[in-house]
């Protein structure tokens, strides 16, 4: 059944999922939000160990993309 007024987009069976693709563009970006949110955390009484938390990256995942730069997101679905 398709709910058009909420948008859902037709009787797929599809309506609420991701590709595999995109699920993991997502845990990528939630792991990269994470670190920089423990890294802010702790900046202010040690930037050494900033830093060191910045710096690690589990490279199996993609290539290190960095620290995150402008406000941290409430919803990682908004990315």
């Amino acid at each position: 059944m398709s709910y058009e007024i909420f948008g859902d987009g037709g009787d797929d069976g599809m309506d609420g999922y991701i590709t595999d693709e995109r699920a993991k563009e997502l845990v990528i970006s939630a792991a990269q939000v994470m670190r920089e949110m423990l890294a802010r955390f702790v900046e202010v009484e040690s930037p050494t160990m900033a830093q060191s938390i910045r710096a690690n990256w589990i490279p199996t995942w993609s290539a290190d993309p960095g620290k995150w730069e402008g406000p941290i997101p409430a919803d990682i679905w908004e990315l």
